[in-house]
């Protein structure tokens, strides 16, 4: 979006990653000093990621905040990740 290309619902995907980072590490996952700086960082989907998050979380983030859409782990997909099934349990 920040490029100005058109967009999908795969923009909510990647808004799902956003999410997720933010609620494990308290802060979003791009931010940088002023708005140039952080648009580059999204724009080369320029992430670091604080020890404490585990492999599979990691893994589900990255595969989230792809920037290539078509590329994106599918929505209906995420409930089967291994991180997202390790922390549910079946009713």
């Amino acid at each position: 979006m920040i490029e100005g290309k058109p967009h999908n619902q795969m923009v909510d995907v990647w808004s799902l990653g956003i999410l997720m980072y933010e609620f494990l590490v308290g802060s979003p996952p791009f931010e940088a000093q002023g708005h140039h700086e952080t648009y580059k960082k999204i724009s080369k989907v320029d992430i670091a990621y604080p020890p404490h998050i585990t492999p599979e979380a990691r893994d589900l983030i990255s595969r989230l905040l792809v920037k290539d859409p078509s590329a994106r782990l599918a929505l209906s997909d995420v409930e089967n990740h291994p991180w997202i099934r390790m922390h549910t349990t079946d009713a």
